[in-house]
């Protein structure tokens, strides 16, 4: 039987799992990561308590961060190679720029939001700057969090939208330009900052935040024990608590995956 110890578990994550290949950083680039991290969830916590801002609003603030730091916090390569450009903390100059880029282009649109309205469906030039440079920077954010698959599934419809004129079949469709497509994508409620969005960063960012916050102080562990401590001692112990450990632990840990995952390691150890 193969058994793995914990570092070596941790280096095939590390080796598999574009999730958390993040990169080494030293002040004073931890602190800014830091501030930036309690500034979002102070965000949202007030935000929760005392009423959610304008929709293009909410959802720009929490893209604006949630870029910008994933440009900071996951290099453009999977293994630390040693970067030609200057950095701070160890975090390239030009990973700085892009985060800030990316944060200017999200707050951008809840700028200019009251005069959306007049220019809808014929952009300026300069939202067709802030539009592109948006569209490339989540794909690039996207590829550097989650691994190249999904950026290119993004790009082949892209493509499919652009060139649709050319697609065989039922496929076909007259085609967008890029004026157009950066106008839907950028500028409506019906792309980057639709329901997927506005749904993270209004109900689903708070559990997963809270769920953090009762790991680390326990309060996890705590339902855990608890169920272990009602049903473990009978017959069919395990699987007896595991549907109330998963109840209780399930709606505030915001990690169905990790849960079961959770759940399997410690039924098996008590097999």
């Amino acid at each position: 039987m193969l058994e793995l110890d914990q570092k070596k578990a941790q280096q095939l994550e590390e080796e598999y799992d574009p999730e958390i290949q993040m990169r080494p950083m030293t002040p004073p680039a931890t602190w800014v990561v830091g501030v930036l991290l309690a500034t979002l969830s102070c965000f949202h916590y007030y935000t929760a308590g005392f009423g959610l801002l304008r929709e293009s609003t909410q959802r720009g603030v929490h893209l604006a961060f949630v870029l910008g730091l994933i440009f900071l916090v996951f290099g453009s390569r999977k293994k630390n190679i040693q970067n030609k450009f200057p950095a701070i903390g160890q975090i390239p100059l030009t990973d700085w720029l892009l985060a800030i880029t990316a944060a200017v282009t999200c707050l951008y649109i809840p700028y200019v939001f009251d005069n959306l309205a007049f220019r809808v469906g014929d952009p300026l030039p300069v939202d067709v700057v802030f539009g592109s440079l948006m569209i490339v920077l989540v794909l690039e954010a996207t590829r550097r969090s989650m691994g190249i698959a999904l950026p290119v599934i993004a790009v082949c419809f892209i493509l499919y939208a652009l060139y649709g004129r050319y697609a065989p079949g039922v496929l076909v469709h007259p085609g967008a330009d890029w004026k157009g497509l950066v106008n839907h994508l950028y500028l409506t409620s019906q792309g980057i900052y639709g329901i997927a969005v506005g749904v993270v960063a209004t109900y689903v960012f708070h559990f997963v935040l809270f769920g953090v916050l009762a790991n680390r102080v326990g309060a996890g562990q705590l339902f855990i024990d608890l169920a272990s401590c009602v049903a473990g001692r009978y017959a069919g112990g395990p699987a007896n608590d595991a549907l109330p450990r998963h109840l209780h632990h399930g709606p505030f840990g915001g990690e169905t995956t990790w849960v079961a995952w959770l759940a399997a390691g410690r039924d098996a150890s008590i097999h």
